[in-house]
């Protein structure tokens, strides 16, 4: 089994993704929605323990990808609410700890080798110099009620062995880091790269000073600042303005292998650094130019325009793509991010959505619109009911 449910989430993500065999299935979850998708994750979680008629549910990696509240503020109220019967064996979420270069208090090893440089005082060469954006405030006091929320519960944090409780992020001196899990997930690890930790870590500070107080969780999405509504039928523009938060570039973004299948799960990612890491993955697996082979592509930030470009697309094949959000607030997905994928896939493409919502059910509706412009045909797939999300099983 290698299955990927999109919940849903409003206008955020939390993603399930199980693999091995069936009925020994393992269990990655990946981001936690706003508040009120605490409940929808529990539920989920409940379900699949009474299926395995298990007392524990063991989770065998969380991954909290950035500190945007649509992504980390369910995932606070998930461990705040303390369930006795799920066992989590192991948190990735790069907190404050680790954007002071020190381990998180609960790994094993307690002693230096932090990130290079001191993010939280000192300078690097490299780092953006540019005062934050509106776009960068959206987290960082949930990021730090979660990194309370972890030392406090002596959660294991960033604990593998090849973390040992440092950040999750990708070394431009390295080969990109690869971690294989229990049961034979390989996960390599695409974003983010220390100048994007170094730019959050600027604008965390920007937004509390320094300060160590964790103040109250806001359940509540942020006004989205990079969003826009769209009109149908959709016309091609072919100019990309490219993501600026320093929040979704320090998302950490993944390449999950099983069994000869793969997925990418890019968080709220930029483009650029998307296709930079592609292009480093390619070479180190000797692909060359080709197209790297995947099953499914979660894109970016809910299927923004901003994070999703030409140079990425030209990089990967794959035909399918997975579009988490009810278009609200944020009023994603942007239509040209999807034309984009019909200009850029080599093979008919099919578009699955976890709502079907005004932004998303033209693409099913108004499939004429699109295809008589020029554009490839394609397929969709939205939930079976309301409120269902949807399933990839590979």
């Amino acid at each position: 089994m290698f299955r990927l449910e999109m919940l849903p989430a409003r206008c955020g993500d939390c993603l399930l993704l199980e693999y091995g065999p069936p009925g020994a299935s393992r269990l990655i979850v990946i981001d936690g929605g706003l508040g009120e998708t605490a409940a929808v994750l529990w539920n989920r979680l409940e379900g699949l323990r009474h299926e395995r008629g298990a007392e524990t549910l063991e989770i065998e990696l969380l991954v909290v990808t950035h500190i945007d509240n649509d992504h980390i503020v369910g995932i606070i109220e998930l461990l705040k609410a303390g369930h006795p019967t799920l066992k989590i064996h192991d948190i990735w979420f790069n907190g404050r700890p680790q954007l002071m270069g020190l381990p998180a208090a609960s790994s094993p090893a307690q002693g230096g080798g932090g990130l290079p440089g001191d993010l939280l005082g000192g300078t690097d060469a490299g780092a953006p110099a540019a005062l934050p954006t509106p776009a960068d405030l959206l987290g960082p006091r949930q990021g730090d009620e979660l990194s309370g929320l972890l030392a406090a519960r002596k959660l294991p944090w960033n604990a593998h062995p090849y973390w040992q409780g440092r950040a999750v992020m990708v070394s431009e001196q390295a080969a990109l880091p690869v971690v294989t899990l229990g049961g034979g997930l390989r996960l390599t690890v695409l974003g983010p790269t220390f100048p994007r930790l170094y730019k959050l870590c600027q604008s965390w500070l920007d937004v509390l000073g320094g300060s160590d107080e964790a103040p109250a969780t806001n359940a509540g999405g942020p006004a989205d600042l990079l969003g826009r509504g769209d009109v149908w039928p959709p016309s091609w523009q072919d100019a990309v303005s490219g993501d600026t938060s320093a929040a979704n570039g320090s998302s950490i973004m993944l390449l999950a292998e099983h069994e000869g299948h793969a997925i990418l799960l890019a968080g709220d990612g930029h483009a650029p650094d998307l296709a930079r890491a592609l292009d480093r993955l390619r070479q180190e697996r000797g692909l060359g130019e080709a197209r790297l082979p995947l099953d499914a592509f979660k894109l970016a930030h809910h299927g923004s325009a901003n994070n999703l470009d030409a140079a990425v697309l030209g990089k990967i094949d794959c035909s399918r793509y997975l579009i988490s959000t009810d278009g609200s607030t944020h009023k994603h997905p942007d239509h040209q991010a999807l034309l984009r994928i019909l200009r850029h896939t080599p093979r008919r493409p099919e578009l699955l959505f976890n709502y079907e919502a005004a932004t998303t059910a033209p693409w099913r509706d108004g499939k004429a619109d699109v295809v008589e412009q020029g554009f490839q045909n394609y397929a969709t797939r939205f939930p079976a009911q309301p409120g269902e999300g949807v399933r990839l099983e590979l």
